[in-house]
């Protein structure tokens, strides 16, 4: 890792999240008498030009082979192998010449034992580190700089690094240690900004969506079960998530796709197996993201998981409208029309020992 001051710093992804963390720390870097922020991304027409803020590099080895510092946000676990893999070589390059290493920040939700291939790949790089870094809050809160990020790995590293992290960056650092993986699963299930971990936001968006479906399907309406969240549990995910599927409203420029909720709940649910855990509530989330995936929805806000208990309940997937195909839960669709709709209240009405006449499990 660099012995000084680190002196250039550079960035790997400019996605929606990537975008706005890059343009703080460019913003950071400038006030403070860096150099121009060196960018790099697959899709180069989403860099923006170069200026007093940015430069461009040719790629992940010439980004790192000039580079104190780099920072990345990749989609997933095949990307940052990718990139890496590119990035190390540059870094090896830099090392072979005798010039100081380089530490890397990856900012990404990747697996805890992809984090721990990486750092041990950069350990048998001379003076080079791998540090995660994985952060909470969605792409406002990127761009307001109030990210919450888990830091990871060397501890002489993250004394150098935590400037650019906060408050270039975000709000607050939680230090978890020297191991890498250990960021990663905290990630993935322990804690998130401001409520819990992308599993505990799930878990909620999926309680949700199917009791939001209830209330609908039962004549209470969406509009009032929101009433009742926002005034008992008045936390910013159930506000927000809330709003999102009462008003179908799953534009996801703003928010987490169906897509990258996937990557993620796989991830939570391949730990919770090879520790020993269950996650019933998960498994039925990963199902309706796949039944959003299906449907068109794959570049949609992940609260549009809705998809499933409304295709179940016969209501359209990101609408809500009715009549729709009911789903039985086993493949088999059939029209809800008006009189499917009579019998179905029909096996709902409550018979004189009390219960219901029928009850369904999806």
């Amino acid at each position: 890792m660099p012995r000084s001051d680190p002196k250039q710093l550079g960035f790997i992804g400019y996605g929606n999240m990537g975008a706005p963390m890059a343009h703080n720390l460019a913003a950071y870097l400038h006030d403070n008498g860096y150099p121009p922020l060196l960018l790099w991304t697959r899709t180069t027409s989403k860099l923006p030009p170069a200026s007093d803020l940015f430069a461009h590099a040719d790629s992940p080895a010439d980004l790192a082979a000039k580079c104190d510092v780099v920072v990345t946000s990749l989609a997933n676990d095949e990307a940052a192998r990718s990139v890496y893999a590119e990035l190390f070589k540059g870094a090896q390059d830099k090392a072979g010449k005798g010039d100081e290493g380089t530490v890397f920040v990856d900012t990404s939700t990747l697996y805890p034992t992809t984090c721990g291939e990486l750092e041990r790949q950069a350990s048998k790089i001379r003076h080079t580190t791998y540090l995660g870094a994985p952060v909470f809050g969605p792409p406002p809160m990127a761009k307001d700089a109030s990210l919450v990020i888990v830091l990871s790995g060397d501890t002489f590293a993250k004394r150098r690094v935590e400037k650019f992290l906060v408050p270039a960056m975000g709000q607050r650092i939680i230090d978890v240690g020297n191991n890498v993986e250990k960021a990663a699963a905290f990630k993935l299930c322990n804690f998130a900004a401001p409520l819990g971990g992308n599993g505990t936001i799930v878990g909620i968006i999926e309680l949700i969506a199917e009791m939001g479906t209830l209330a609908d399907r039962a004549g209470v309406s969406f509009e009032l079960y929101r009433e009742f969240l926002t005034t008992f549990l008045p936390a910013p995910s159930v506000v927000g998530y809330s709003k999102k599927i009462m008003d179908n409203q799953f534009d996801s420029d703003n928010g987490f796709t169906v897509l990258n909720g996937l990557k993620d709940v796989s991830h939570i649910r391949q730990l919770a197996q090879s520790s020993g855990s269950t996650l019933p509530a998960l498994d039925a989330a990963h199902r309706h993201l796949v039944t959003a995936l299906a449907h068109g929805g794959g570049n949609l806000d992940w609260s549009s998981l809705v998809a499933g208990p409304r295709l179940a309940a016969g209501l359209a997937p990101f609408t809500g409208n009715r009549p729709f195909a009911h789903d039985t839960g086993f493949g088999a669709r059939t029209d809800d029309g008006e009189a499917e709709e009579k019998k179905r209240r029909a096996r709902l009405e409550p018979v004189p020992a009390g219960g219901i006449k029928e009850v369904r499990n999806f």
